[in-house]
């Protein structure tokens, strides 16, 4: 009876989501008062606000994979980093970066020299995003974002300022918003860069007066230099060092995203480094967890921060960097037979 229930209320929101959308976005106050405000704030014309955001159409799959917030009671999910880091260092995915790095070689040297960003690391996000540009969305970015800022199932508030974004920088790039095209939440290009992002970001790597993140590799590889050394990347720095915990001492040391730890402090209380010259500064501790198995723990430094500034997430972060160090080896295979 409660999964009918359950079912029953699901499907009425469902619906209700529906109907408010079929009778266009331009009938709800609350879009009125978004068309509104960016016409007072940003002097975008109504006219325009009202053709683009009149056009956008919910998008039900949008709603459905952004999802709804996870109730504290829920059983927590198994974690698996080595099942996450598997989808993504694939042999083909590393064939394929080495294949990239040869092909765009200038662009990544470049990078490294203005920015300080191994070309490795940029190769690591690109083929996590996007596999190398072959997946960058195919949902109407407008769609996505107005279906999630007003008939989304949480984070509302900051999908309507993406929304914003979106707007202003089709503004600043001269293109129509409606021929923009993304991922589900909205993320562009082949480094699928969120519209605030490109706006702060994204740079004209290419020089050709444009920036473009899909049509442009250059662009591309130089907007994740800038944007990770914005974040503080220092180059020559490990991002992410293994480490040894004294038995029973990870529930009190896991930290994850947070660089709370002192290196010194960490040393007296028994955790042991895997290289002895470490960056200055504050450090996290990472758990890498195996079902089943003992888990791995890891020194996350300020470059390994910069790289979750990208994504929230410890076992992103990881794998970027895993993969971009399985495409420098490689590359230097296929650099050594040469």
């Amino acid at each position: 009876m409660r999964l009918r229930c359950a079912g029953a209320v699901l499907l009425a929101l469902v619906c209700a989501q529906s109907a408010n959308a079929s009778t266009g976005y331009l009938a709800r106050p609350e879009v009125r008062q978004f068309i509104e405000a960016m016409e007072a704030e940003h002097g975008l014309e109504a006219a325009e606000l009202e053709r683009v955001i009149g056009a956008a159409q919910y998008q039900p799959v949008v709603s459905r994979l952004i999802g709804p917030e996870r109730p504290a009671s829920a059983t927590p999910p198994v974690r698996s980093y080595p099942k996450y880091r598997a989808k993504f260092l694939t042999r083909s995915r590393i064939a394929a970066g080495a294949r990239f790095w040869d092909i765009h070689e200038a662009d990544l040297r470049r990078a490294q020299a203005e920015y300080g960003v191994p070309p490795e690391v940029i190769l690591g996000i690109l083929g996590v995003e996007t596999a190398f540009g072959q997946n960058t969305g195919s949902f109407r970015v407008v769609d996505s974002l107005t279906t999630i800022a007003f008939d989304g199932p949480r984070r509302q508030e900051y999908f309507r300022d993406e929304l914003k974004e979106l707007l202003l920088m089709a503004r600043d790039l001269n293109i129509d918003p409606l021929t923009i095209k993304g991922s589900y939440a909205g993320a562009m290009g082949l480094p699928q860069f969120m519209p605030s992002s490109i706006r702060k970001y994204a740079v004209d790597f290419d020089g050709d007066g444009v920036i473009d993140l899909s049509g442009s590799t250059s662009d591309a590889i130089g907007s994740i230099a800038a944007y990770l050394k914005s974040f503080g990347w220092a180059d020559g720095e490990p991002a992410l060092v293994p480490v040894h915990l004294p038995p029973h001492s990870a529930a009190d040391l896991v930290t994850g995203l947070e660089r709370t730890h002192e290196v010194a402090a960490l040393r007296e209380m028994g955790v042991r480094f895997s290289v002895k010259r470490l960056p200055e500064g504050m450090c996290s501790v990472v758990e890498l967890p195996t079902p089943g198995k003992p888990s791995r723990y890891m020194a996350g430094f300020g470059n390994f921060e910069a790289v979750t500034r990208y994504n929230r997430s410890t076992f992103y972060a990881t794998a970027v960097l895993d993969l971009a160090s399985a495409i420098r080896e490689a590359r230097n295979q296929v650099t050594a037979s040469r």
